[in-house]
């Protein structure tokens, strides 16, 4: 990720305990919580760390099998939390074109790529 050049800030830990992810974004980002989280673990229950983690009028994008959208809509509201909720389904128009663009880009991108599939 670092090799990337993208923005990114990776935290290890148990993305289940919500407190833990809010402390922790808080920390990382000096307290300002994130535009857009994006949500794509393969266990249950993470659902409200990645509400908490984002700013109110934030997107929060759930792209995994184990999310409980009972859970995350009742959490958003029982913390009082205004996000968007977006559900991913693994299809996008012109998805293809868009990796395409996204490689011509960005060098790093597309040499991770090479070095890692070609």
């Amino acid at each position: 990720m670092k090799e990337s050049g993208l923005p990114v800030i990776a935290l290890q830990g148990d993305a289940r305990d919500a407190l833990w992810v809010l402390q922790e974004v808080e920390r990382v980002t000096e307290r300002k919580l994130a535009d857009l989280t994006l949500n794509m673990v393969n266990i249950p229950q993470t659902e409200l760390g990645s509400i908490l983690a984002t700013k109110n009028k934030g997107i929060v994008y759930f792209f995994s099998m184990a999310t409980s959208f009972t859970a995350a809509a009742l959490g958003a509201e029982g913390i009082g939390k205004d996000v968007t909720m977006l559900v991913g389904n693994g299809y996008t128009e012109g998805h293809a074109e868009i990796a395409l663009a996204i490689l011509r880009e960005n060098p790093r991108l597309r040499k991770i790529y090479e070095r890692t599939y070609a």
